[in-house]
């Protein structure tokens, strides 16, 4: 993998939940978020597959003329996440409802919704990259 297809740093952790809307007879629909997880690897001695919710990205905030349209948008917090490519979380910001969770918080100060489509970078299957944006809590 070349230099500009890697996410300098990954210390931000972020959570993934994609929206699930279910009919429930008499009760009408109802709607859940469940987190996405994907296959990291395999168990050495059992040969499950190990699994995670938690996922590392380059976490950039908004400054500038960017946050400030935003701003007067009715957003109070913008950012760029570029990530690892993960099949599974490229495949549910381009077809569902996905809240991304900041450190892995999972409250509405830390919740964030997708500003933009997702761009599987120079499309190698190498690198993720897309904008988030916060609304105001109060």
């Amino acid at each position: 993998m070349s230099e500009q297809q890697r996410p300098k740093k990954r210390r931000t952790l972020i959570k993934f939940a994609v929206q699930k809307s279910v009919y429930v007879a008499g009760v009408g629909n109802t709607t859940d978020w469940d987190f996405i997880t994907s296959t990291i690897g395999k168990d050495a001695d059992t040969g499950k597959e190990i699994k995670t919710d938690c996922f590392y990205c380059e976490w950039l905030n908004s400054y500038g003329t960017v946050a400030i349209q935003q701003q007067a948008d009715g957003t109070s917090q913008t950012a760029r996440i570029r990530m690892t490519f993960v099949q599974t979380v490229y495949d549910a910001l381009q077809n569902g409802m996905v809240k991304i969770y900041k450190n892995g918080i999972t409250d509405a100060a830390h919740c964030f919704v997708l500003a933009s489509s997702p761009d599987n970078y120079a499309e190698s299957n190498k690198m993720l990259e897309f904008n988030v944006k916060h609304y105001e809590v109060k």
